[in-house]
C-alpha cells in the first residue's frame, strides 16, 4: 500500500481528490493518508448534493449526521456562547447515545467536553479555548501549545483527547478520531491538525472533514481568530463499497475545480 498527500480548497474538492487517488491505489487502501484543505467550511453544492444521495442510496448517515457527531452545528448556532452549547449539549447527551444505536458508546463531540478525568469530566474544547485566549491576551502568543496527547488532561493543559486508554479496545469501534491539534499563526489563524488510525472514506470521509471544519471554525469565533487550514492525517484510509456510485460521482465532477 501507498502514502497518499491532498491539498483542496475545500471540504468537496477534498473528498473528491482522496476518493480518486485511493481508487488506484490496491486494494483501494493507503498507509497514511493525508489531506490539507484551505477552506474546511466551504463546499462546492453540487458535489455535496451528490454525495448525500450516494449516502442515502446505501442506507448510510448523511453528511451533516456523520458531521454533527464531532460538532453540533444547529445547536451551536443558537448558543450564546461555548459554555451554553456544552450545558445544552450535556443535558442532551444521553438521549442521543440512547436514542441512535451509532453513538451508543458516545459522540466525538461528546468526548471532547466530556472526557473523563478525575472526579469529573473535563472540557478540552474549552480548556483550548481558554488557553488560547490567555496566550493571545499576553501579547506574544505561542502557536504550537495546544497539543493533543492520547492522556487524561489536568487543568493547566488544553488537551483534547478522544481514545480512552484501557477503555476502547475493540480494534474497529468508536472512537477512529484519536488526536486533534490547534495551531495559531501570526496572520491571526487557527489550524487543525486531526489524526485518526483508520478511516472509511465513503461512509465517513466527507463528514469527518467537515465536522471537523465546524470544529475549527468554532473554536476560531470563540477566540476572535480566523479559521485557518485542516489537515487530517489517517493511518489506514479505505475507499470501501459501493465502488461503482463513487465511480460514478467522480466521473460527474473531475472538471470542479
Amino acid at each position: 500500500m501507498g502514502m497518499i498527500s491532498v491539498e483542496a480548497s475545500n471540504v468537496s474538492t477534498a473528498w473528491l481528490s482522496v476518493a480518486g487517488r485511493l481508487d488506484s491505489e490496491p486494494k483501494r487502501k493507503a498507509i497514511h493518508a493525508v489531506v490539507r484543505i484551505a477552506d474546511p467550511v466551504a463546499e462546492t453544492p453540487g458535489v455535496r448534493e451528490a454525495m448525500d444521495d450516494l449516502l442515502a442510496a446505501q442506507k448510510l448517515q448523511s453528511v451533516d449526521t456523520v458531521a454533527n457527531t464531532i460538532f453540533p452545528a444547529a445547536i451551536a448556532s443558537s448558543s450564546r456562547d461555548h459554555a451554553e452549547l456544552v450545558d445544552r449539549y450535556v443535558r442532551m447527551y444521553a438521549f442521543l447515545r440512547k436514542r441512535y444505536s451509532q453513538n451508543r458508546r458516545g459522540t466525538y463531540f461528546g468526548r471532547l467536553i466530556q472526557y473523563p478525568a478525575g472526579d469529573k469530566p473535563f472540557d478540552q474544547i474549552g480548556a483550548v479555548i481558554t488557553r488560547i485566549g490567555i496566550e493571545r491576551d499576553g501579547g506574544n502568543p505561542k502557536q504550537a501549545r495546544y497539543e493533543t496527547v492520547l492522556a487524561v488532561p489536568d487543568d493547566a493543559a488544553t488537551n483534547a483527547p478522544v481514545y480512552i486508554p484501557g477503555r476502547d479496545n475493540n480494534a474497529m469501534a468508536f472512537p477512529c478520531l484519536s488526536h486533534c491539534s490547534f495551531q495559531l499563526d501570526t496572520e491571526g489563524h487557527v489550524h487543525l491538525l486531526a489524526t485518526y488510525r483508520s478511516q472509511y472514506v465513503v461512509q465517513r470521509g466527507y463528514g469527518n472533514y467537515l465536522g471537523l471544519g465546524r470544529l475549527l471554525a468554532h473554536v476560531a469565533g470563540q477566540t476572535g481568530l480566523r479559521v485557518g487550514h485542516l489537515t487530517v492525517v489517517a493511518g489506514l484510509a479505505h475507499l470501501e463499497s459501493p465502488i461503482v456510485p463513487v465511480r460514478r460521482m467522480l466521473a460527474r465532477f473531475t472538471e470542479v475545480p
